[in-house]
């Protein structure tokens, strides 16, 4: 396959604001993932693909 050409369509996903996605980009790191793996667990579940929410780090609250 040439370069740049890929199978899947990009899809935009445009959060709240910059400081909501440094939030979450931090508290994926937390729990050793990434955002596409958060945002594609996150996606099963809200189909019943699965019961499973993503792992999130503790609050920081507790």
């Amino acid at each position: 396959m040439p370069a740049g050409v890929h199978l899947k369509r990009a899809r935009t996903f445009r959060p709240e604001s910059p400081e909501l996605y440094e939030r979450a980009q931090a508290a994926v790191k937390e729990v050793d993932s990434t955002m596409n793996k958060h945002i594609n667990a996150f996606l099963r579940w809200l189909t019943h693909e699965t019961d499973d929410l993503p792992e999130r780090p503790q609050s920081k609250l507790e």
